[in-house]
């Protein structure tokens, strides 16, 4: 065999491997026996089991932070006339690219939201809410220069509003929701917290 095509073997079979089993239970000896490769086979392309679940994992991880990050940035860069006109449907619009690529590469998501314990990426919504919370207040901050009256919300108070959305969505992907469903639950769980966030902010 080529050692492309070896190690292609490698990863499907640890792609395999953690899902049955999560990364904490997995195990190199089996990878390689389903890959038909010996353990010392494995160790010539990944120095140990966090390098191949990284592998599999870290590309489009990475990419939909990074992606999540600039969009929020951009946003930053309005006016705060135009943050509060268009808030809804720049992020619906951010929403539906978010699910779409997360269904692009859904086993990688689904070996990070389900079977990541005892990675680095066992916290990877967690990170993804760093960067919600962080720019929530931004988008408060742009209100009240407009002169409105909001009520002041802790970081307690944003980390679980905004928590109790990112799991929720990533729940289409812990429950297997087919594609088309997961993009209607999206939408209907962004109609219900963007009537609460106006709520709590006092916006028509």
């Amino acid at each position: 065999m080529s050692d492309e095509s070896t190690q292609r073997r490698i990863l499907d079979a640890g792609k395999a491997e953690f899902l049955n089993k999560g990364y904490e239970n997995a195990s190199l000896r089996n990878i390689a026996q389903k890959a038909g490769v010996t353990t010392g086979a494995i160790y010539g392309y990944y120095p140990d089991k966090a390098a191949l679940f990284a592998a599999l994992v870290s590309e489009p991880a990475n990419y939909l932070r990074s992606w999540y990050f600039s969009v929020q940035r951009e946003f930053d860069t309005y006016p705060a006339e135009y943050k509060e006109k268009q808030m809804h449907d720049y992020t619906s619009h951010a929403l539906e690219e978010f699910i779409n690529y997360i269904y692009l590469h859904f086993d990688a998501f689904k070996l990070v939201v389900c079977h990541s314990a005892g990675t680095e990426y066992e916290h990877y919504i967690d990170s993804l809410l760093e960067i919600e919370i962080e720019h929530t207040q931004r988008f408060i901050d742009a209100l009240r220069s407009m002169g409105y009256n909001i009520p002041s919300i802790d970081d307690d108070m944003n980390h679980i509003l905004s928590g109790a959305f990112y799991y929720g969505i990533f729940e289409t992907v812990a429950h297997d929701m087919p594609r088309e469903r997961a993009i209607e639950y999206i939408r209907t769980l962004n109609k219900f917290y963007s009537a609460g966030w106006d709520t709590i902010l006092g916006l028509k």
